[in-house]
């Protein structure tokens, strides 16, 4: 997998890094956005959820970037599979805080 996703410019080591990195941040941004909307402090929610969405996008805008002359069906997976979690994401997150 390594050496095919190479030969498209796409480093393994480094999207491991971005990919851990950034769900790390997306989980503890996304958490202090709901936390934050329970507080009723919009600011703060819109500033929260603007770091998860960020951190939530920057392994696909890696691979988007960096990877040269990929299918263009890969490009067309990558951009509907992270619109779709991220309409998924944002409806559980919205649904989780209306109800309590």
């Amino acid at each position: 997998m390594s050496v095919w996703l190479s030969e498209y410019g796409i480093s393994t080591k480094i999207f491991a890094a971005v990919e851990i990195s950034s769900s790390l941040i997306y989980g503890a941004s996304s958490a202090k956005a709901v936390s934050k909307h329970f507080r009723k402090q919009k600011l703060s929610v819109l500033f929260w959820g603007f770091i998860a969405f960020v951190s939530y996008i920057t392994p696909d805008a890696y691979v988007l970037i960096n990877g040269r002359t990929l299918p263009t069906i890969y490009y067309v997976v990558i951009v509907f599979l992270a619109v779709s979690f991220g309409a998924y994401a944002v409806v559980v997150i919205a649904k989780t805080a209306r109800s309590t």
